[in-house]
């Protein structure tokens, strides 16, 4: 199969509420929907959402990289380019986004046209079904609190807590409290500081939080500083997940190589796409190291891959960050993927298992339309 064609479209989708963490507010998600044609007339969909916060790429910068190389795309045959995103060094750092957005539509479209789903493609034995956490990122205690108690209402065994937004430590252990208070032992918390304490802070946190039975905490200190998080693992009793600080294959050895976490947090949009990340988990298990898989609160075609990438982890298995569609006000994609008693499953149909919703796309477009190839 050769590329025939490659289309994009920007979109900005509001969320439904406010998402508070300890990067700021977030209240909009913006992307591209990425289609590759091939000359068998197969369609595959990716993804290009980044954030800057963990490597520095703007949608704008995405954007002039996809349109600059696109056209250099167009009559090579979708193996070349597999191979090309997973093993070539001349991509850079700053366009994982876009590596990712290629890299799903190329593990789609390859799916589809053997009949099977991506994550049978990906290799390995498959789950049908993923447990997942629901993600609670209010600064408000109150409505912290009353959004927990939902997720609990709708099945979820396991709430991740964003903190690091508290002013004091007492406001930080009283908000929590409630939260657990609200979803009794029976249901895991996890915590995500997203970088928010140094060192010092860090293990005074975790540990006045410790009575509280954490399953985890994710990215207690800034992403950079490695060894400061190796540290906090040593002081605490609590598992440590390092999240922000995994931004590619050797910063994730860096990372086991180090001591520094007990999970990993991977995430295809910020790796480079689903090989990369693969290679990541299969690191992370020879270490001895559990992996979580989740979004970047991406619409509907991040969290099919993302959640196809899950379904291949060993098992047992950490719930999943990947319920994060109902955050936004749509998916872009026809049927929804649902949560239901906690677990999401992964289409019976091939490839990613979704398609694009055309209304969604004009509703929520956001005016830049691209095009290469005939």
């Amino acid at each position: 199969m050769r590329i025939r064609r490659l289309q994009w479209d920007s979109f900005r989708i509001p969320l439904v509420a406010s998402f508070d963490t300890a990067h700021g507010s977030m209240r909009s998600r913006e992307g591209l929907l990425l289609r590759l044609t091939t000359d068998t007339d197969l369609v595959g969909l990716g993804e290009i959402s980044p954030l800057p916060v963990f490597d520095g790429t703007t949608l704008d910068r995405a954007l002039s990289e996809l349109s600059r190389f696109a056209p250099e795309l167009i009559g090579v045959s979708v193996e070349r380019l597999h191979h090309e995103l997973t093993t070539s060094d001349a991509w850079g750092p700053r366009t994982r986004a876009v590596r990712c957005g290629l890299d799903v539509a190329v593990h789609d479209v390859v799916a589809r046209q053997r009949g099977i789903s991506v994550a049978t493609l990906l290799g390995g034995a498959v789950a049908r079904s993923v447990l997942v956490n629901a993600t609670v990122a209010a600064v408000d205690c109150a409505d912290a609190v009353n959004r927990a108690r939902a997720a609990v209402a709708d099945g979820f065994q396991c709430v991740k807590l964003k903190v690091g937004l508290a002013a004091t430590l007492e406001d930080e252990i009283e908000r929590v409290a409630a939260v657990r208070e609200v979803i009794g032992h029976a249901v895991q918390l996890r915590l995500d500081a997203n970088g928010a304490w140094d060192v010092h802070r860090a293990i005074a946190t975790i540990g006045a939080l410790r009575e509280l039975d954490l399953e985890l905490i994710e990215q207690p200190v800034p992403s950079q500083d490695v060894e400061g998080l190796a540290h906090v693992r040593r002081a605490v009793g609590v598992p440590i997940a390092a999240d922000e600080a995994v931004t590619s294959i050797a910063q994730a050895q860096r990372i086991l190589d180090a001591g520094a976490a007990d999970v990993l947090v991977v995430k295809p949009m910020v790796l480079g796409g689903l090989r990369p990340a693969r290679q990541v988990v299969q690191h992370a298990r020879e270490a001895g190291r559990d992996v979580i898989v989740t979004t970047t609160v991406d619409t509907g075609v991040g969290v099919a891959a993302a959640l196809h990438l899950a379904a291949t982890l060993p098992r047992p298995t950490r719930a999943c960050g990947l319920a994060t569609g109902p955050l936004l006000v749509g998916d872009l994609i026809g049927d929804r993927l649902a949560v239901e008693g906690g677990t999401m499953s992964i289409s019976p149909r091939p490839g990613l298992g979704v398609e694009v919703d055309p209304e969604q796309v004009l509703r929520f477009g956001s005016g830049i339309h691209g095009e290469t190839g005939g």
